[in-house]
């Protein structure tokens, strides 16, 4: 039995620059041409798309005379092969990309390197799928009209290889096509390398939703979502290998929930959720190799529930400043100190304070006791 997917269902099993003809699940799979990213604008659909493996789209200068010819030459302008005329521009020689080759792609120093699009009225809400040297992934955006720099400080990579940004949000279909298109042109699949996620997606408050990408090999999340204060829910991803958090979803003040990530290796989390205000519960993370918390959850002003035993086996007493202008239900205040003394730590950094929310109630106050007795500084709500 032929199965005829057409362009557009492309989706995982275009591997590479070779299409597939194979059995799948006892059919016969037959793409019938090669994807092309124009389709996705068919109809007069705004967005762009920019492509650096094509030469002919490559300018050294922002006002297009002088063509990119050879690796090494800087990208002052960068034409939107949607068909839209969304090019993106840089007028100053010192804050170009660098066109490389092997494969082609335009390399970002990520000190000053920028590159900006004047997005028009009204704007992209839709998807945004980057390729870059070191992943490829599918992002939900809310990009408003003005100038918008396709590059930044902050970028996941260093390089682009490919990139489409669509007013309207692609099939699931769509988006596998057009990673696997970047992909073929020399972008890599997966963030399945990378060790260090660091500022990686800081600052990108125009991502609406975050796709569920290999993190396994992450060790370092620092900043990483920082900033990003659209995402209203978060994916499930493996950070079982992260030993720091410090200040990964600081800011993501749009969350609503957040995942039971596995955070066994974290020993730092410091300012982790610092003013995501629109959570109202946490999940029971594991926080026994954890010795930093200072500031963790300062500023969840929407946070009252908080698991019992969530610091039994933690590894250190840094809480200062950890429950600051949250709002604590009486129980999850009372669980917090009871699951301290647990920890039975008595050296080291021992401080911990809380407040708006609830007081803690008589068992509350008697875990206080014990843990002044351990040496804590204890700062909670009502002043006990």
């Amino acid at each position: 039995m032929a199965l005829n997917l057409g362009a557009n269902a492309i989706g995982k099993l275009y591997l590479g620059s070779t299409a597939i003809n194979k059995a799948y699940l006892g059919a016969t799979v037959v793409f019938s041409s090669a994807f092309d990213p124009a389709s996705l604008f068919a109809g007069g659909i705004a967005g762009a798309w920019y492509g650096p493996s094509d030469l002919s789209t490559l300018f050294q200068d922002s006002a297009g005379t002088t063509p990119v010819t050879t690796a090494g030459q800087p990208v002052g302008l960068m034409l939107d092969k949607s068909g839209n005329g969304n090019h993106a521009a840089q007028a100053t020689a010192a804050r170009r990309l660098t066109y490389q080759t092997g494969p082609a792609r335009a390399t970002i120093d990520k000190v000053d390197d920028r590159l900006f699009v004047t997005v028009p009225t009204g704007g992209f809400t839709g998807t945004m799928v980057l390729g870059t040297d070191q992943g490829t992934a599918s992002y939900g955006v809310n990009i408003p009209a003005g100038a918008y720099d396709i590059v930044g400080r902050f970028f996941p990579g260093n390089a682009i290889v490919g990139q489409v940004i669509r007013d309207g949000a692609l099939s699931a279909g769509d988006a596998a096509a057009t990673e696997a298109y970047f992909v073929a042109n020399g972008a890599t699949a997966g963030y399945g390398s990378v060790t260090n996620f660091s500022r990686y997606w800081r600052e990108w408050s125009e991502i609406t939703s975050f796709p569920l990408i290999d993190t396994s090999s992450g060790t370092l999340f620092n900043a990483a979502w920082d900033g990003c204060n659209s995402l209203t829910s978060f994916p499930l991803i493996d950070t079982s290998s992260g030993t720091t958090f410090y200040a990964a979803w600081r800011d993501c003040s749009g969350l609503t929930s957040f995942p039971l990530i596995d955070t066994s290796s974290g020993t730092s989390f410091g300012q982790a959720w610092r003013e995501c205000s629109g959570l109202t519960s946490f999940p029971l993370i594991d926080t026994s190799s954890g010795t930093d918390f200072f500031l963790s959850w300062y500023g969840c002003s929407s946070l009252t529930s908080f698991p019992a035993n969530a610091f039994d086996n933690v590894s250190g007493g840094n809480f200062a400043n950890a429950f600051l202008n949250t709002a604590l239900t009486q129980t999850s205040i009372d669980n917090i100190l009871v699951s301290l003394v647990a920890s039975g730590i008595a050296a080291g950094t021992r401080v911990f304070d809380q407040s708006d929310g609830s007081a803690p109630s008589a068992t509350g106050e008697a875990a206080i006791d014990t843990l002044r007795s351990r040496g804590w500084t204890v700062t909670v709500t009502g002043g006990y």
